[in-house]
């Protein structure tokens, strides 16, 4: 049986809350990627030397480094990957600043899985574009 597009996909799933992360590493994993999660940004950042992603998928609010943190040093250390930056509380100044920063899409938190679905394909089908 062939891969799916989908299956070659590599995501990271950031957040510190477990059930939340756990709920969406599960989600996206549903829909065909291969997933794993990182409870903070010093995690992910060990995750992103040891494995290729393609999409990164953090909370914006987390101890140790947080999301905003975390886009800057995948930036400055120049992963070629897609963030996804998931915001509880989220206004226009935040959402602008993520995405100067480098963000590919400033999502709200607790939406439905379906929307973060599409919007890692939308992101997915961006990287791959010529």
């Amino acid at each position: 049986m062939a891969e799916t597009r989908a299956s070659q996909i590599r995501i990271l799933v950031v957040d510190d809350d477990p059930h939340a992360r756990e709920v969406r590493v599960a989600g996206v994993r549903e829909s065909g990627y291969h997933v794993a999660g990182a409870a903070d940004g010093p995690q992910a950042l060990q995750s992103l030397e040891r494995a290729q992603f393609q999409v990164v998928v953090t909370d914006i609010q987390m101890p140790r480094m947080d999301g905003t943190a975390l886009l800057k040093q995948i930036r400055r250390q120049g992963y070629p990957l897609r963030v996804m930056v998931h915001a509880t509380l989220l206004d226009a100044a935040l959402q602008e600043g993520l995405l100067c920063a480098g963000a590919a899409s400033v999502i709200m938190k607790g939406g439905p899985m379906a929307a973060l679905a599409r919007t890692i394909e939308e992101a997915t089908r961006a990287a791959s574009a010529p």
